[in-house]
């Protein structure tokens, strides 16, 4: 470093233009497709929350970066990693540990002009050193483990799909033949393929969630205009794919992957509620597998957060959150509010919800 550090924070538009002009810095540090610039410049224009950069230099050149937004909740300043809970990674980008602790004091003293705040930075590595700076620089700052994160390493080596996992593929699509119907893998990895696929996609997804008895996050035009501006980037720069399985044209099942090196992601995935006897999402899951399995340089299947029974492997992982506030009772508001948004959903029958998402 050739002096002393200078620390900007730019937001709104202002952190838009900003942030392209780091795409650079932070695609050479980034981690996963959720941490890389395209990811975070898309939640910058899309996603309803502003958008705050924070940036050291050192003279001109950019030595360590925060992407975080803000939004105004109950009287206070609710902030997160940009991407806010779309992220299933987030992350701080520095040149080297040292600026760690001046990116977590140029936070610290941000949020100190901002009167009442609240953070939640989810999704970080428990070792970040910003982070550790942070919780020593911000007032009765906790961390706990976020939710677990399912892996399968070693694949294709340590970790082989077994006979039965790939004999229920057959069963599946012999009983579509039997069945009467005709049926397609389908490899989705090129812009035409792509519009061609996307509205089946996103419709398959925001029907399964509505029978689900849920509103889907793509019912919401901020998040639906995210979505779709990181698949179109994503899979036109060849980072994702989406594999189908179709039962007479019509989307039975998909599996969404993203393509981050040595490792594959699975960032998204649903089946058609009609066609459920197909295991629409089995047979995508076992095509995602194989590909990455014949990938000689990917050694990890990464199914994201969440445990559930479709989601097999060897290992699982966590993240961690970060939770500070100015104040205790800004404290106490969002944990009440946290606790009264579960009663209420566990209490509303899926059936109530049905009905209030068709409207």
């Amino acid at each position: 470093m050739t002096g002393p550090l200078r620390s900007q924070v730019a937001v709104g538009r202002d952190a838009v233009a900003l942030l392209d002009t780091l795409a650079d810095f932070i695609d050479r540090r980034s981690t996963a497709f959720c941490t890389t610039h395209p990811w975070l410049a898309a939640a910058a224009r899309h996603l309803t929350a502003e958008p705050v950069v924070v940036v050291i230099r050192d003279d001109e050149d950019p030595v360590g970066v925060a992407a975080l937004s803000v939004t105004q909740r109950r009287g206070a300043r609710r902030v997160e990693m940009l991407g806010g809970d779309q992220n299933d990674y987030a992350q701080f980008y520095c040149a080297d540990d040292d600026v760690a602790p001046v990116l977590a004091g140029a936070i610290a003293s941000w949020l100190d002009a901002r009167g009442r705040w609240s953070l939640r930075l989810e999704q970080l590595a428990a070792e970040d050193p910003v982070l550790v700076a942070l919780c020593e620089l911000l007032p009765d700052a906790t961390v706990a483990a976020g939710p677990p994160m399912p892996q399968i390493r070693g694949l294709g080596t340590d970790y082989r799909i077994s006979k039965n996992r790939r004999g229920q593929v057959r069963q599946a699509t012999n009983r579509i033949t039997a069945d009467g119907h005709t049926w397609e893998r389908v490899v989705v990895d090129d812009r035409d393929s792509l519009e061609r696929w996307l509205p089946a996609v996103i419709a398959l997804r925001r029907r399964r969630d509505h029978a689900a008895g849920r509103r889907s996050h793509l019912d919401d035009d901020a998040r639906l205009s995210f979505y779709e501006a990181v698949v179109r980037d994503f899979v036109t720069r060849g980072r994702a794919v989406i594999y189908l399985l179709t039962v007479d044209g019509a989307v039975a099942g998909y599996h969404l992957t993203m393509l981050d090196g040595d490792t594959y992601r699975m960032l998204d995935g649903r089946v058609a509620d009609e066609l459920q006897r197909y295991r629409g999402g089995m047979v995508t899951s076992m095509m995602a597998m194989t590909a990455a399995s014949n990938a000689a340089e990917v050694t990890t299947y990464d199914w994201l957060r969440g445990r559930t029974e479709s989601k097999f492997g060897n290992h699982e992982q966590h993240r961690v959150v970060l939770q500070a506030a100015s104040h205790r009772l800004v404290t106490t508001v969002d944990q009440w509010e946290a606790t009264a948004r579960r009663r209420v959903k566990s209490a509303l029958p899926a059936a109530a919800v049905r009905r209030l998402v068709a409207r």
